[in-house]
């Protein structure tokens, strides 16, 4: 079979099977495996983390510590977490560059990319997979950090646009901020597109384990061709809090 070149961008498109969903399952595997990360990081974080440096911003302290937990889980024979393996994961990494929907910006970084084993375009393998943001929140810092630098990248496709499921992780640092917060930061800003769900803005129950919250968001853009993406669907996980 001869396989066509190009760039994703231009191949992606509901014709070939996108966007791609990810199933309540799966985002139950993930958000466990980044909990179980997280208390083995807390538990002796000298040992986890890299040093406090200029170089090293707190917040990507914490993600790469929680990656290379998660790499390293992934390849192991030993299955930490259940679920957690080689056959549904391809890969783990933090901060590659990425194309945004229309290749406008080829240098799109999400902080997580857990990459899906299984792919129906093998040019886009690179574009499957759960795409995470990771921000520190907190009672002294403002929610738009969480918003504006995090959610609003999913709505204007600069992360997981193949996909129609998207996380938001956040770094819970003293004083804790709750996440009711963010609710109401979803039905006020208009440009988070954000749509009702059960009549809330935020779902907060009968969500996959571990997850805390769901919120669902417009995407106004079109893939090359010309179709619309539809919503994106992003998940909450706001139960990695610092020791205080």
């Amino acid at each position: 079979m001869i396989i066509p070149h190009g760039s994703p961008a231009k191949l992606i498109s509901r014709a070939t099977g996108f966007p791609q969903s990810i199933s309540p399952g799966v985002l139950s595997v993930v958000a466990k495996a980044l909990h179980e990360a997280w208390v083995i990081i807390c538990e002796n974080p000298t040992k986890h983390l890299a040093p406090i440096t200029p170089g090293n911003p707190e917040e990507d302290r914490y993600t790469d510590a929680l990656c290379e937990i998660l790499f390293q889980w992934l390849k192991s024979a030993d299955h930490e977490v259940d679920g957690f393996t080689g056959d549904v994961f391809d890969t783990v990494v933090r901060g590659e560059n990425l194309s945004n929907y229309n290749q406008s910006v080829i240098n799109k970084q999400p902080d997580i990319v857990i990459r899906l084993a299984n792919a129906p375009l093998v040019q886009a393998r690179r574009y499957v997979g759960l795409f995470a943001e990771t921000k520190i929140v907190s009672k002294s810092k403002h929610i738009s950090a969480y918003t504006n630098e995090g959610v609003a990248r999913f709505v204007r496709g600069d992360y997981a646009w193949t996909m129609q499921d998207g996380l938001m992780v956040a770094y819970q640092k003293p004083p804790h901020q709750p996440i009711a917060k963010l609710a109401g930061k979803l039905q006020t800003d208009n440009k988070l597109l954000a749509e009702k769900d059960s009549d809330t803005f935020l779902v907060t129950s009968g969500l996959p384990p571990a997850l805390c919250g769901k919120s669902t968001h417009q995407r106004q853009w079109t893939y090359a061709g010309g179709d619309k993406p539809g919503v994106i669907r992003l998940w909450h996980l706001w139960t990695l809090e610092l020791p205080d």
